[in-house]
């Protein structure tokens, strides 16, 4: 039995309609590969090579990622419990983190003493990745409207030692927005979703309330707060956007009839650096066409360890 016929037929059908039928086949497979576990050097605390060698020191074997994942490796044999047994894990010099959940930082490059806004930051991956980027210099606002996701916000944080570094707030992110219009230099928006890239064939849970209508009711929150997300930037600022899904009302659909709203105020950039393994965003779906820049943004397909993903950057012009 095709072990992909798992997964729901609707599901399956949008993704050879996004794809075609090969590439659909390929990525299908894909979701059923053993989780390759990734790991980030702190750079706040130490260096991809100290760190290669401490963890080697102490039995734990890591491989390089590719490029331009500088600061991350590979957990062979993927023994999370041998690292956590660590001082380096302990004591936050190591992290781990997916490369696409990477991907989204290093699309938004934030520099030290920059104004960053993560606008639905928990549980915290990207928050500290960023505070490492911005050399714990600056303001880092790391937001999330559910109080016991802050909760757990705040143990990542403090985990990395970044804790006294960024500020957290518990808002809806329109309100945030409205609090601080124009307030910030960048924002990353890793917004809510459907979940489409992290599933997994042998976790019947990862799919288990997927359907149709949970995207289109996401696809109406993803363009509230990509709305607020543009309004808490300041004119210059960089946004990024992103998802770890394959659906298109969540990712250009929404993105394009955001860009219709604000005209030549915004630009979609191509990302900062090239990325394996990945694809231009849809510039069609089901018979509606969408903005042709999106073909800038880029879709991560699943296989070699990255995980479904979606990543788009634009910069307020005005």
């Amino acid at each position: 039995m095709d072990r992909a016929l798992r997964l729901p037929e609707a599901f399956r059908e949008r993704l050879a309609l996004q794809l075609g039928p090969d590439e659909a086949a390929r990525v299908l497979a894909a979701l059923g590969e053993p989780r390759t576990r990734w790991v980030r050097a702190n750079r706040l605390l130490t260096t991809p090579d100290a760190l290669a060698a401490e963890l080697a020191a102490a039995g734990v074997e890591l491989r390089p990622a590719p490029a331009p994942f500088a600061d991350a490796f590979a957990l062979e044999g993927g023994d999370v419990r041998a690292l956590q047994a660590t001082p380096a894990f302990a004591e936050g010099r190591a992290y781990v983190q997916s490369l696409s959940s990477m991907a989204a930082v290093l699309a938004l490059a934030p520099e030290p003493g920059e104004s960053v806004l993560d606008l639905c930051a928990a549980p915290g991956s990207k928050t500290t990745q960023i505070a490492a980027a911005m050399q714990a210099e600056g303001r880092l606002v790391a937001n999330d409207r559910s109080k016991k996701r802050a909760f757990k916000l705040r143990a990542v944080l403090a985990s990395q030692r970044v804790e006294d570094f960024v500020e957290v707030s518990v808002a809806r992110g329109e309100s945030l927005a409205r609090r601080e219009p124009g307030a910030f230099d960048r924002v990353l928006l890793d917004a809510p979703c459907s979940s489409e890239g992290r599933f997994h064939l042998d976790e019947a849970a990862s799919w288990a309330d997927w359907k149709p209508s949970k995207v289109k009711r996401l696809a109406g929150e993803q363009r509230r707060l990509l709305l607020a997300a543009f309004e808490a930037l300041r004119p210059g600022g960089v946004l990024v956007y992103s998802t770890c899904t394959f659906a298109p009302e969540e990712n250009e659909q929404v993105l394009s009839k955001v860009l219709r709203r604000w005209g030549d105020a915004a630009e979609v950039e191509p990302l900062p650096a090239e990325f394996p393994g990945t694809a231009p965003g849809l510039a069609r779906w089901k018979d509606r066409d969408m903005d042709p820049r999106l073909a800038r943004a880029r879709r991560f397909l699943p296989g070699g360890g990255v995980d479904g993903f979606f990543v788009a950057r634009l910069r307020r012009v005005v």
